[in-house]
């Protein structure tokens, strides 16, 4: 392991942690595990008590119990199976061996009674006596609308006199008998069926009552005396909900989770016939679902005779439960988004495929147009000028009611006039396919459960050929994609199907929790988005989303980047140099008010003196205290070297109390972070030397050179670093240049200079005679790698290069674009496919670049253009917010370059010209024309106009011009990039270095060195030329990489800057 050691960060003694003790997860000074930290006795009990009347408790009981036991509130979010009821049983029945009162809330009465046999079960299995509406060693009270009189009288007897330790009741009669328990307060509440809770927003109030809050002047008051754990919901939810995130820190999740595994294939056809068909070829377990009631009867009256077939509607469901029993084989229904057989059935392992016969789809009149739908078509119709003009009306129309007529009208005539892919155009109607219906019904088949996600078939069968060809086109949008029919191998697909769904001893655990880290709220919130509707807890103002994936539960949250730095004020300048080198690390404070970083030890901002300091210590303790809970931890950080040193603080950080483990994603897409949680790996210490190297490197030189320039110029601000040294002194001898002027001849008639001329003559006469024609055929520039694209940010948008890296990164986090630190042109097979689905015939396909690495080139994640995207983003399809007009102009010129570098070559005219003045000659070649589908996509070559022929005399005009131009942002990268002195993710870091130190200014985009900076340069050049040359600069940056690459000894490396650093400081 890499020699380390971190501040104050033991999680026994709280003094300074070692590599060494990181290694054997063990404070040296107590001799106790790291884990005996987090660890209470009750887990052993709690555990034990569920091994005695249970068995094993699974990897997410296990988290629940250290949850409960730690008094937290939360919501339960498991698949189907899992075993979260039994789990609140044997937490009331421990909560009750310790005199504490808890109340079980089921949504039936059926259930009442499992729950109160189960109690009798698990304590005759530890001993205990159980009365039930009477004393016991544990008394159980329990009550339903079936029971018998003497039941009810005991019932009422034993609450009033509160000898019970567990109560439980329906959610009925929570609405309907609170008065009887609202002076009774609880320890524990477990609401099994957290919908039953919802449906009346009165019943979150008591629940809160039961906890011992109060209300009061319309404010809830009080300190919760017990805790609360709900189940998931499926119904959407109420505002009372949000009191569960005021009071108890947790919000309700759903219980719908998108993660699917189904095989989609349509058919254009609705036939009686190729239903049979399937249905014999694929055996029980299917739902169909019809347009409507009347077809759903009609093709249940015509299959019912060969198949054991149901009808479920409105007013009929007994069909429902036949289904269930296995008395029937197959249920036909209604596609309605709210219906039963869409979001209410549950039964992963009757329910193996689905048909549809008709695309789900939603239909509107002209006339009954809404703003949002209005809003919709705009924004699908962008690339219409007329549509473009009144984007801003449209988009703001609820202000202008009067302007809804004109601007309907207008949206009619649009569309008759251009055809949209992705919904379909009727006389007097526009019919949209409804998708999330789709994936609704669709995703009946393919369930998380206990033994992981059930694999399902979907079968669409749509005779409109436009609908069809427009469902399909937009389920893309979606993720999901659609075989033809043909392509079905029937039973190859229910082999799969049917193995998904054999039960495995309990003893394997399929589904398992485990903490997601990534560096950015933005992109832990978009993450969980792709599981489904996340349920939320707040832990010391570190936000947990809590979602189901395919394999894991996954607790999501953010470590908001780097979490400790190098001290100051500790061995050499924060490293500990004893024979070897050893960082010590701290945690970072930062300032609220001024948003200043530092990491010395004190309670007030150094800069502005202010006392509101956020310390990571804080996110550390947090993130400890979940790794424990959830046993697994998955670092996702960034993909590059940055990433990874954050990833390997974390993991030394989180030491013995969980396992570890890297996930590696260089998009934010559910394909990729599905990838990556199914490929982890462990942090690659070769790529954390060379960034502990940079940093300690950076650490030495700048303070070093910093207390140098600050003994001299007596300026504390001043700094100095091995990197921006040559850059400024690039900038300065540019600056020179520029004061240098040339005279020029311009002869306005052609529009060509003269620098070779002489004298002061007036005119000049030229002849003009083509020499060559050519036609030639050119490869598309090579997509974006960082550099290009600040280069192009700063040249097309004029943004700085900081500014382009921010927005970037933004796009990145949004799932947008991959990432954007990279110096690979290299094009994946799904970027491939991404350019295939949006040129179409122009589309040919290039790699760009034959490595093989993980790292990719800097491109869009969807087929999407600038217009496609703002209106997915509208939509909903896509959950990103806070985007701004920058955003969309920087995605536009990343999508633009990515996706003409995947077309064809494109076609330019060049012309030679001979020009003769005087006794001289000049050949001049110049592109006149151009054309291709690369070039509308991105501009890459510059279009001349063509010389005229002849002989001409022209007026000339002398012009006095700098013998170079200052640089701009732009040529500065492109600089580090030739002359190998930056990285990909130090470009814009240098640059804004320069600007910050005020060793630069910018005007009209152009770089001019300040007094100070030459001051500065001037002082360092004359002194450590030879520590800060580009030479040395290029040379030691090399080294590095060649760390990273194990072709150089990181200990030889960090000693070798360590004595160069000692002989100048």
């Amino acid at each position: 392991m890499i020699p380390v050691i971190y501040e104050d960060l033991c999680v026994i003694c709280k003094k300074d942690v070692s590599s060494e003790e990181i290694s054997e997860a063990k404070c040296s000074i107590k001799k106790v595990p790291f884990s005996s930290a987090m660890q209470i006795v009750e887990e052993f009990e709690l555990e034990n008590l569920f091994r005695k009347v249970l068995g094993e408790p699974r990897e997410l009981q296990k988290f629940w119990i250290k949850r409960f036991l730690r008094n937290e509130s939360f919501t339960i979010v498991a698949p189907t199976g899992i075993g979260k009821t039994a789990f609140g049983l044997i937490a009331s029945l421990f909560s009750a061996l310790k005199g504490k009162k808890s109340y079980i809330i089921v949504p039936t009465t059926l259930l009442v009674g499992q729950c109160v046999n189960e109690l009798r079960n698990f304590c005759s299995k530890i001993g205990k006596s159980v009365g039930i509406n009477e004393e016991g060693d544990v008394t159980v009270a329990f009550y339903h609308e079936k029971i018998d009189k003497k039941e009810k009288e005991k019932f009422e007897e034993t609450l009033s006199n509160g000898s019970f330790d567990i109560m439980v009741t329906t959610a009925a009669f929570l609405s309907k008998r609170f008065e009887k328990i609202k002076n009774i307060f609880f320890d524990f509440i477990f609401v099994d069926d957290v919908d039953a809770i919802l449906k009346a927003s009165k019943n979150v109030e008591r629940v809160l009552y039961l906890l011992g809050f109060r209300k009061v002047d319309g404010q809830w008051t009080g300190e919760p005396r017990g805790i609360l754990i709900v189940s998931t919901a499926t119904t959407s939810k109420g505002k009372a909900t949000a009191l569960f995130r005021k009071l108890l820190d947790f919000d309700v999740g759903s219980s719908f989770f998108t993660v699917r595994n189904i095989d989609d294939f349509y058919l254009n056809l609705e036939d009686t016939e190729k239903i049979k068909e399937i249905l014999r070829r694929m055996g029980n377990g299917c739902i169909i679902y019809a347009r409507n009631s009347e077809e759903a009867e009609k093709y249940y009256e015509a299959l019912k005779d060969e198949f054991r077939i149901g009808l479920v509607l409105a007013g009929r469901k007994k069909d429902y439960d036949l289904f269930y029993e296995g008395k029937i084989d197959h249920l036909i229904g209604t596609s309605y988004y709210y219906g039963l057989l869409v979001r209410g059935l549950d039964l992963p392992q009757k329910i193996r495929y689905v048909i549809f016969i008709g695309a789900p789809v939603l239909r509107f009149r002209y006339e009954a147009l809404t703003p949002k739908l209005i809003k919709t078509l705009a924004l699908s119709l962008q690339e219409d000028e007329s549509i473009r003009k009144n984007l801003p009306l449209i988009l703001n129309l609820e202000k202008y009611p009067e302007k809804l007529e004109e601007i309907k009208k207008l949206i009619s005539e649009v569309l008759q006039r251009r055809k949209i892919e992705d919904f379909v155009v009727r006389e007097n109607e526009i019919i949209f396919p409804d998708i999330k219906t789709y994936i609704q019904g669709s995703g009946r088949s393919s369930r998380l459960t206990v033994n992981g996600l059930t694999k399902g078939a979907s079968f669409l069968m749509e005779k409109d050929e436009e609908i069809l060809n427009a469902f399909v086109k937009r389920a893309k949008y979606y993720d999901v994609v659609f075989k033809s029919f043909e392509e079905v191998d029937f039973e190859s697909l229910k082999k799969e199907i049917d193995e998904t769904r054999i039960p495995r001893h309990r003893a394997v655990d399929v589904i398992r929790p485990a903490l997601l880290i990534v560096e950015s709220p933005t992109k832990a919130r978009i993450i969980s988005r792709f599981f489904g509707r996340p349920s939320i807890k707040v832990l010391n103002n570190l936000i947990v989303y809590e979602v189901a994936s395919q394999n894991y539960v996954l607790s999501i949250t953010a470590c908001l980047g780097h979490v400790v730095d190098l001290v100051t004020d500790r061995g050499f300048h924060g490293v500990q140099v004893n024979g070897n080198f050893t960082p010590i690390y701290t945690t970072i404070k930062r300032c609220k008010r001024c948003n200043y970083q530092f990491t010395n030890k004190q309670d007030t901002c150094p800069m502005c003196g202010h006392d509101d300091i956020d310390d990571s210590a804080g996110r550390i303790y947090s993130l400890r205290n979940i790794a424990y809970q959830t046993g697994f931890v998955i670092i996702g950080t960034d993909p590059d070297a940055e990433g990874e040193k954050i990833a390997w603080d974390l993991k030394n950080i989180l030491s013995g109390l969980a396992e570890v483990k890297r996930a590696e994603f260089h998009e934010v897409t559910p394909s990729a972070i599905i990838r990556a949680l199914s490929n982890l790996r462990d942090v690659n210490e070769d790529l954390v030397k060379a960034q502990i190297l940079r940093r300690v490197e950076d650490r030495w030189i700048g303070f070093v050179l910093s207390q140098l320039l600050w003994k001299r110029f007596g300026d504390y601000n001043l700094s100095a670093g091995r990197v921006q040294t040559p850059v400024l002194g690039w900038i300065i001898q540019r600056a020179e240049e520029f004061k240098r002027k040339k005279k020029v001849a311009y002869a306005p008639q052609l529009g060509l200079t003269f620098e070779e001329l002489e004298g002061e003559q007036k005119q000049l006469r030229v002849e003009i005679s083509l020499i060559e024609e050519r036609q030639e055929k050119r490869l598309p520039l090579p997509p974006y790698t960082t550099d290009e694209m600040l280069r192009d940010a700063n040249r097309i948008m004029h943004l700085s290069s900081n500014a382009a890296m921010k927005l970037a990164q933004d796009l990145f986090e949004s799932g947008l674009i991959t990432y954007h630190r990279t110096d690979s042109t290299h094009v994946s097979d799904v970027g491939l496919r991404i350019a295939k689905e949006f040129l179409g015939e122009d589309f040919v396909g290039r790699h760009w670049s034959t490595a093989e690495g993980a790292h990719e080139c800097i491109r869009p994640t969807r087929p999407w253009d600038r217009f496609t995207l703002q209106r997915m983003i509208y939509e909903g399809v896509v959950p990103v917010e806070g985007l701004t007009a920058e955003h969309f102009a920087l995605y536009d010129m990343i999508f633009r370059r990515y996706m003409a570098s995947q077309c064809r070559e494109f076609e330019v005219k060049i012309k030679k010209y001979l020009l003769k003045f005087l006794d001289r000659e000049k050949i001049i070649e110049r592109i006149v024309d151009a054309k291709g589908r690369a070039l509308e996509l991105y501009r890459s070559v510059v279009i001349d106009k063509e010389l005229p022929e002849g002989v001409f005399d022209v007026e000339l005009e002398y012009r006095i011009i700098p013998s170079a131009y200052p640089y701009t942002q732009a040529d500065v990268i492109k600089l580090m990039k030739e002359r190998a002195i930056g990285r990909p993710s130090t470009y814009a870091t240098i640059i804004d270095k320069l600007f910050r130190r005020k060793y630069v200014i910018e005007r009209k985009r152009l770089l001019f060195p300040t007094i100070v900076g030459r001051k500065v340069f001037e002082f360092l050049e004359k002194n450590y030329g030879n520590f800060v040359s580009e030479e040395r600069t290029r040379l030691l940056l090399k080294m590095m990489d060649d760390v990273e690459r194990r072709a150089a000894n990181y200990e030889d490396m960090i000693r070798d800057v360590y004595e160069e650093i000692k002989r100048i400081g």
